[in-house]
């Protein structure tokens, strides 16, 4: 089992478009989200191609078979020369889910970046929750805090692998 995190360009980005109304599909039983009148979700990721370079999507494969996304975000670059990095949307298509997919495609993003990190989930999304818990606890030997923001109804962890 061979997982890639493949760098997506701007002429795939359709390629993530796509599965931005899978992501959409999942996470409406937590967003009450509609689709529009054309049957789909309203999806708009142009931003990540266009000069702001604290956007990093890559879609994760599975020995050559499109398994998930994740973007990272390099949030606040544009004022801090050592920005927190940000698991901004993380997805593993259902038929791979709780077959250690997503947790070795989260952990090669982390070691991708040896930085300050912030990973967050909506309050009503336990099974996000309840996995990267797990995964950040074992990840920083327990090295992490987390809180809960009752503005964004989001748990919050944040950790540095910095000097890992």
């Amino acid at each position: 089992m061979e997982i890639k995190l493949i760098p997506v360009k701007a002429e795939e980005k359709y390629i993530l478009s796509n599965l931005y109304q899978l992501y959409d599909y999942d996470f409406s039983e937590y967003t009450k989200q509609d689709i529009n009148k054309e049957g789909r979700y309203d999806v708009n990721i142009d931003f990540f191609w266009e000069g702001d370079n604290r956007w990093h999507p890559y879609l994760i494969e599975l020995s050559g078979i499109l398994a998930g996304f994740v973007v990272v975000l390099l949030e606040n670059m544009d004022i801090d020369p050592d920005p927190t990095h940000v698991i901004y949307d993380f997805m593993i298509l259902k038929k791979f889910r709780k077959t250690g997919i997503g947790h070795a495609a989260a952990i090669q993003t982390l070691e991708m970046y040896k930085a300050n990190w912030e990973i967050a989930q909506m309050q009503a999304n336990i099974p996000a929750i309840s996995f990267w818990r797990k995964l950040i606890k074992n990840y920083t030997k327990d090295n992490y805090t987390e809180i809960f923001r009752e503005d964004r109804k989001k748990y919050v962890q944040t950790f540095s692998n910095k000097y890992t």
